[in-house]
């Protein structure tokens, strides 16, 4: 079964099960939407959109095809899936690509931003393609572009006859078999603090599935001796103080996943699941607690290839 390798998007794009060809189509759409959708790129377009807060500016399809999904889960999730944290985000010191913050810059504060309604932050028309931000806000599609175009990628293939395959971004995966051979596709989940650590494996045979793992673990830094992470909760703008480390997300569709994956790490063990079941009950979660706890969902059960342990120790080093 043939694998390739890139780096896209500030990480790791794998492919397997489908040809070369298909996979460098892979790579350079990742490529693309990075450069179109990436805020710390200032050629992008999202960098042209949030330059420009205040005034109408006219947008491509794709950006406005990724905007659509994006307040379609901004309104589905209540708020808590929040694209509109741009500002936030550089307050706490994000304001640039992961691997090039600086450890060693002074803590800013921040203005309390709780959870608004959307038209508080922007106008957008669909018909004309027009998007009108408001002057203190910026967009962020850092939550969901990745999963959007692996997505994206994966029903191109499915759509050109590809009968199997699986794309992996930095654990936003989507796989696929819509062949008679249940020889599954086998994922394993990461331990929380290294990357080269399998704490368990799940199993996909027939269908399509998307699997996503969100971690404060992974885009988190020290500034002034406060660790920071990316994850911040729209409701009082801060990183999320949730007792949830991490959490994986699976389902039939790649995207959803992923916003339901950082919307669970954000509002907790307690009331996440209830959330999670109102909203789409058929998803499968498995949450890593502080204490290094496994808490998951019956259904996950369906998936497990390689029992998962009850409780991992957890050490970042």
């Amino acid at each position: 079964m043939p694998e390739f390798h890139s780096n896209q998007m500030n990480t790791h794009v794998q492919t397997s099960g489908i040809n070369a060809p298909d996979a460098c189509e892979v790579f350079e759409w990742m490529s693309l939407v990075e450069n179109q959708f990436s805020r710390f790129l200032e050629d992008s377009e999202l960098s042209h959109v949030n330059r420009r807060a205040g005034q109408i500016t006219l947008v491509s399809q794709k950006f406005a095809e990724l905007l659509f999904e994006a307040l379609r889960f901004y309104s589905e999730t209540s708020g808590i899936f929040n694209p509109f944290l741009g500002q936030l985000m550089c307050e706490i010191g994000y304001d640039c690509s992961f691997e090039k913050i600086n450890y060693q810059h002074e803590h800013r504060d921040k203005e309390e931003n709780p959870a608004q309604s959307a038209n508080t932050f922007f106008t957008f028309d669909l018909d004309q393609r027009s998007v009108t931000l408001s002057p203190d806000s910026m967009l962020d599609f850092g939550g969901i572009a990745k999963g959007w175009a692996v997505q994206k990628a994966v029903l191109n293939l499915i759509d050109h006859g590809r009968p199997r395959g699986l794309v992996n971004a930095g654990g936003d995966i989507m796989c696929w078999n819509d062949t008679h051979d249940r020889t599954p596709w086998v994922i394993g989940v990461s331990h929380p603090y290294k990357d080269d650590q399998i704490i368990g494996q799940l199993a996909f045979h027939i269908g399509r599935w998307g699997v996503a793992t969100s971690s404060k673990t992974k885009r988190s830094w020290r500034d002034s001796g406060i660790t920071l992470h990316h994850l911040i909760d729209p409701r009082n703008g801060s990183p999320s103080d949730s007792d949830i480390i991490q959490a994986t997300v699976i389902g039939p569709a790649l995207l959803p996943c992923e916003i339901y994956a950082k919307c669970l790490l954000i509002l907790g063990s307690q009331d996440g699941p209830a959330w999670l079941r109102a909203i789409q009950p058929d998803c499968a979660y498995l949450f890593i607690m502080e204490d290094g706890q496994l808490i998951m969902s019956s259904n996950l059960n369906d998936y497990i290839h390689e029992q998962f342990p009850k409780k991992i120790i957890l050490s970042a080093q």
